[in-house]
């Protein structure tokens, strides 16, 4: 039986009911992942109390040890996901929030980032005015329209008194900074990016690009890798990867405090339990052994060879279960599914979870919402 067919009546209204009794008010702040009902599928969707939680979002200089976590805003796909249902998978493309000390990055601008740039807004009202004050930086995966179609509506651009680093390839012989503010202009969209209030300033990267964000830093710095940098810095190492069609897209590695994260978003790789071409095996090297991996795992195994529709092989996406085994392969410690269909149901993606954690248990699909430190215990994540 095809697991990805249309829901019937009763489970439409089942799943209505489920979503406005489970899914968190908006700043919510909970363990990855969002808590579920009691009865639902094992200990590991167990509820922490808020008043537990870790913080990430303190940037005062009195912390005594800054943590590197993340927080998902946009989970999906393609475009974003309005379900008749709703989801408690979240329904919005492409955006990731990562916090370390006081500096905050954030990829890919998809439809999500419109309720992280609302939230920074508030939040900046507070932020001090001296070299104290928190630095933001976009980094850009590349530039499809999934994950960049909320960018004009990111508020932070609007205010004066933002500045902003955006960091992203060249593409199809375009500069970076022309793939942005072409992006914004007339007759697409009636504010100009080059006349907004906010400082901000674009930098071209690729493949080989180290960029590290120090801790007094006011923004990151093209590094040179032979040189190590500062303790306490925020490292990201850039990969351009060709594993998805016409211009492939960065992998940002990300490290700091000891730990590791790779975001791999539009990635399609099939030959790893073999040799596996040139591509496929850099991809694999840069990695190896990382503490969480964020994988593209947008088609199921049925919709990827074309069981019931015409087949997305080739299409720049990979199945939850190619995904784990490519953590299996490339031993990391834990496995994020991202990059969800937005044609798929809560149950759909609930099921490709179960898929990918026979091959690699310590899978867990994103959601909406989820936040994760990277140094907490695994059993309080997964």
């Amino acid at each position: 039986m095809h697991l990805f067919r249309r829901n019937t009546r009763d489970e439409l209204e089942q799943q209505q009911h489920d979503h406005h009794r489970l899914t968190p008010f908006p700043g919510y702040l909970s363990i990855f992942p969002i808590p579920q009902d009691p009865q639902d599928q094992g200990s590991h969707h167990d509820r922490l109390s808020d008043d537990t939680l870790p913080d990430h979002r303190l940037v005062s200089r009195s912390t005594p040890r800054p943590r590197l976590g993340a927080r998902f805003w946009g989970v999906r796909g393609t475009h974003p996901a309005a379900l008749p249902t709703g989801t408690r998978f979240g329904g919005n493309t492409t955006c990731l929030e990562i916090r370390y000390g006081r500096h905050i990055i954030i990829i890919d601008a998809g439809s999500g980032i419109i309720a992280l740039g609302d939230e920074l807004s508030r939040e900046m009202r507070d932020w001090p005015t001296t070299s104290e004050r928190p630095t933001v930086s976009l980094l850009f995966t590349h530039a499809h329209h999934d994950h960049l179609c909320g960018m004009p509506f990111f508020a932070p651009i609007y205010q004066p008194e933002t500045r902003l680093h955006l960091l992203g390839p060249d593409l199809a012989g375009m500069r970076f900074e022309e793939i942005v503010a072409g992006y914004m202009r007339s007759p697409y969209f009636p504010v100009d990016f080059r006349e907004l209030p906010s400082e901000r300033r674009l930098t071209s990267i690729g493949d080989g690009t180290r960029l590290v964000w120090m801790a007094e830093a006011n923004g990151p710095v093209v590094w040179d890798e032979a040189v190590t940098p500062p303790p306490d810095s925020l490292v990201v190492d850039v990969l351009h990867s060709r594993l998805h069609p016409r211009e492939g897209t960065l992998v940002y590695r990300i490290s700091a405090g000891g730990q590791t994260m790779v975001f791999a978003t539009d990635i399609e790789i099939v030959e790893i339990e073999e040799q596996g071409g040139e591509a496929e095996q850099r991809y694999l090297r840069f990695i190896h052994g990382v503490d969480v991996l964020v994988h593209d795992a947008q088609y199921s195994e049925d919709d990827y060879a074309g069981v019931e529709t015409a087949p997305t092989r080739g299409f720049g996406h990979s199945t939850p279960v190619m995904a784990a085994r490519v953590a299996r392969k490339a031993s990391v410690g834990r496995l994020i599914l991202f990059h969800h269909d937005p044609g798929y149901a809560d149950a759909d993606i609930f099921a490709l979870e179960q898929a990918a954690r026979q091959v690699f248990p310590a899978t867990v699909a994103a959601r909406e919402g989820g936040e994760i430190f990277l140094d907490a215990p695994l059993a309080r994540q997964i």
